[in-house]
Formats: C-alpha cells, structure tokens, sequence
C-alpha cells in the first residue's frame, strides 16, 4: 500500500495517467447522459453549476451542451492542467478545504455535480463536503452525487490508472442519512452497475 495518506496517494496516481485517464472516458455512456438529462432538467437556462472532480472534462462539455454554464475544478493539478491546455478555465480545488465562492461572482451556484470523485473522500469527511456544497449552493439548488456501492473501503488498481487509488463505499440508508443531516432534500438514489461490474448510487437532492 501506498506510504502517503490516502488522498495524496490518489491525487499522484491519477497525476501520473491524467492523459491516459481523460482518453479513456472521452465517450460519454447512455447512462451518464441520462444523469446529465436529468440534472440539466431540474436547473434554469443557462445556471451556474459547480463541477467537483472535472478530471479529463467530459461531463463539463455534456452539461454545457445541455445549456448550462460550468465552473470545472479538480483535486488533481495534472487534470487542472489539461483542462486548461484545452482551452477551458478551471480551477485546483479541494472541497474540503478550499473556499467554493465562485471567482468574480456573488451569487451562490445553482447546482453542484460530483460525479464519480466523492468518493475518495473518507467516510468522515464526506459529510463536511456536503455541507460545504449546500452552503455554497441556493435554495432549492440541485446535487447530483455518484459513489460506489458497497460496505467499507479499498485500494484499487485497475482501468488506465496504473497507481493504487483508495475508494470509499456507501450504501443508499446512510447516504441519505448524510444528505439530509447536512443541508440536502434527497429527491432519488438510483442503482446502476457499470460495464466492469461495479455498483453505483446515483443520487439527486435539492438545497433545503
């Protein structure tokens, strides 16, 4: 196992295969269009979306295409970096830690999406970046939070990452159980198992 602490483990795995990474989820699948569909459904034309976890920046374009506008972040600099060399603006953020205002704006955002990167988070901290996100959010806000499903965590090697990443696993009654604690309306939590058999929650709440 890695030395460092997890999330820094993490961070330079995806670091070292950013290029990799983003090749390997360019497509976007039927599934997470429908996600996208459905999240872009409950926002206003043209809403301010945060995007936590841009990685290689497909579902950044799937929502704008979608008519929304939206600030990428990651954890990751390498990710950061490519976004940018792309021609995107994007910012290194930790959720976290980082303070979420976005840049030149007053307005909080009008919807969150966390795709497919919360959890790296470690079960203890997930509720504090949730409250965060609801704090950085309007009322009535939307969230859209993907995690794997399953009991405890792991390390993992597998897929264009070469590195070991560590994940966390949730199941549907605690999840709900953090959302609603920390500021969130849990709307639905869907199922879903991936092309390489792993299981997803898919969650949508809105900002009480």
């Amino acid at each position: 196992m890695p030395t460092t602490s997890p999330q820094d483990a993490t961070i330079a795995a995806y670091a070292e295969d950013a290029a990799a990474y983003r090749d390997a989820t360019a497509s976007l699948n039927q599934h997470t269009a429908r996600l996208a569909d459905a999240f872009a459904a409950g926002l206003p034309a043209g809403a301010r979306v945060l995007e936590v976890g841009s990685g290689g920046g497909r579902d950044a374009l799937a929502l704008e295409q979608r008519g929304l506008s939206v600030r990428r972040t990651d954890i990751t600099p390498a990710f950061v970096e490519l976004l940018r060399a792309a021609g995107h603006s994007a910012d290194l953020l930790d959720p976290l830690h980082d303070d979420l205002t976005d840049p030149g704006r007053e307005s909080p955002y009008d919807g969150v999406w966390a795709s497919a990167c919360l959890l790296h988070v470690a079960r203890a901290d997930l509720p504090t970046v949730l409250r965060r996100l609801a704090a950085a959010t309007t009322p009535d806000g939307l969230l859209h939070l993907s995690l794997k499903e399953g009991d405890g965590e792991q390390w993992s090697t597998h897929g264009s990452i070469a590195g070991a990443r560590h994940f966390t696993y949730w199941r549907e009654a605690p999840l709900r159980a953090v959302l609603d604690e920390v500021g969130w309306t849990v709307q639905d939590v869907g199922r879903y198992e991936s092309a390489n058999g792993t299981d997803w929650l898919d969650a949508f709440a809105s900002r009480r």
